[in-house]
């Protein structure tokens, strides 16, 4: 049984013409059954037909269509740093790094900075009220890398980045 005849069982009101059309093409179903429960619908509600909840379904043809919208391949690059001029450079070589090799880049993206803060007493006897405040701070960034090539990966690879950065590399 073709999709088309199967559409238009299951959706009457759906009326499929030409089946090559590349606009996708949708129907309203309103839930005036009786088996349905609509909590909004009350019995003495005064609520309007416009104001009703409705589902909109898109055709079957419409969803086989849809192109792609990520790419099959990426790297994913997670950086992270107690230093900030640390981790813009380390950014800064791996775009250059991918750029030679024509892969397309996307990024730094500057994530939420993480604090770590710790509270230690000034006094090793009283005075609890008297405390120092220490805290960590750790800067993150992300790079994407679509469609890599054997080149790209060999020279991200080669790169020698500072002892300072924490370098996460998802596939």
């Amino acid at each position: 049984m073709a999709i088309s005849t199967i559409s238009s069982t299951l959706f009457p009101s759906l009326t499929i013409p030409n089946t090559s059309s590349p606009k996708p093409r949708f129907t309203i179903l309103s839930h005036s059954s009786p088996l349905s429960f609509n909590p909004l619908k009350l019995p003495n509600s005064s609520l309007k037909h416009s104001q009703s909840t409705t589902k909109i379904f898109a055709a079957p043809e419409a969803l086989e269509e849809t192109p792609e919208a990520a790419p099959k391949q990426k790297i994913r690059i997670k950086l992270r740093s107690y230093w900030v001029p640390l981790i813009e450079d380390s950014c800064k070589q791996i775009l250059d790094a991918a750029r030679t090799t024509n892969a397309k880049t996307m990024g730094p993206v500057p994530l939420p900075t993480k604090k770590r803060i710790y509270c230690v007493l000034k006094s090793p006897h009283v005075h609890k009220d008297a405390r120092f405040h220490f805290e960590i701070r750790t800067h993150q960034r992300l790079i994407d890398i679509l469609y890599p090539t054997a080149q790209t990966i060999d020279s991200l690879m080669q790169l020698d980045l500072p002892a300072g950065v924490d370098v996460e590399v998802k596939l």
